[in-house]
């Protein structure tokens, strides 16, 4: 049996994207009869725990979730992490590493120059794939994981709207000020739980986020089934985050979205509908017409469902050729 590891396990943010892509990828690597032996933890830098990576189980490969996080190296301390870490498992823990789902916007020379280290990169979108080959890098284009094929959810909505947060903290206001105009839905895709932060780091968001699971969080699921059920139940979803985008496309859910804190969407929406029409800016809120985007054309549908299909296979394949390469590396 094939032994791994996954650096940036996403799992303890409580995203709802971000544990559904690892759902997805340690589910895909069991069914190819691949034993996950450790993970480290997102928000950890390896780089200040070398020796504790070193005393780790020894394994075939490491493969690193990209997450959307490889992005404007220049000024994100773990956006330059995640870029350095296969020249380490290579010279140092001599073991292949594989980039997967990873968006690269704006990052610095020398951060694409470490990642000619990966075995094989994998980014998330045509974007992403565009910016590694202008730096001379090869890669291969493949859907985000929470395409990969799983069960199917029932829409059958029974309210008229709802509306998720964005990754602009900033902008967050804005969008519970339209949920109160409205009398939408207002709810985060992250759930809060006592470990999402820490107080000697970062005191205020350790207690807003206490209280926050005080309040109430402390009885929402973390699970992804439930948070896309939630998605299931309104006409039409509002959201300014790329996973909340993924999950209402793959269950072919309406939907409107505002840019995040790259152009990820838009880059998805293209791939995914050929078009962004459906895409508005945060100034857009007070004369959106949500009639406007309520159903689904016939050729977004066409589009969409030629989307999943190919995503669904191109994942399989993702994973098939890693796996085929870790085993002629060994």
């Amino acid at each position: 049996m094939i032994r791994v590891a996954i650096i940036n396990d996403t799992r303890p943010t409580h995203h709802y994207g971000c544990m559904l892509v690892m759902e997805n990828l340690t589910r895909l690597l069991s069914e190819k009869e691949v034993e996950v032996v450790w993970t480290w933890p997102v928000g950890v830098d390896w780089r200040k725990h070398k020796r504790q990576i070193k005393k780790q189980a020894k394994v075939d490969a490491i493969i690193v979730n990209g997450e959307g996080t490889i992005h404007h190296s220049e000024n994100r301390k773990h956006a330059r992490a995640l870029s350095e870490f296969a020249s380490f498992a290579k010279t140092e823990l001599d073991t292949p590493s594989y980039l997967v789902n990873a968006t690269l916007h704006k990052n610095s020379a020398q951060a694409y120059e470490n990642l000619k280290a990966y075995r094989l990169i994998y980014v998330r979108d045509k974007g992403s794939l565009e910016e590694l080959r202008s730096y001379g890098l090869a890669g291969v284009y493949v859907p985000d994981l929470t395409f990969a094929k799983a069960g199917n959810y029932v829409y059958e909505p029974s309210k008229p709207a709802c509306v998720i947060d964005t990754a602009l903290k900033s902008e967050i206001p804005l969008l519970k000020q339209y949920c109160q105009k409205h009398g939408f839905d207002f709810r985060s895709m992250v759930v809060a739980r006592p470990s999402n932060a820490n107080f000697f780091r970062s005191p205020r968001p350790f207690v807003k986020n206490l209280f926050k699971w005080l309040m109430g969080d402390r009885n929402v699921s973390t699970q992804p089934s439930a948070f896309i059920n939630y998605l299931a139940e309104p006409e039409m979803v509002i959201t300014g985050r790329y996973h909340t985008v993924s999950m209402c496309l793959k269950n072919k859910i309406p939907f409107v979205a505002i840019e995040s804190n790259t152009p990820k969407i838009s880059f998805l929406l293209d791939d995914a509908l050929k078009d962004c029409s459906r895409i508005i800016g945060f100034a857009d809120l007070s004369h959106l017409d949500l009639e406007t985007y309520r159903h689904y054309s016939q050729e977004e549908l066409q589009h969409l469902q030629a989307f999943i299909n190919r995503a669904e296979s191109e994942i399989q394949h993702m994973m098939m050729t890693i796996i085929e390469d870790i085993e002629k590396a060994r």
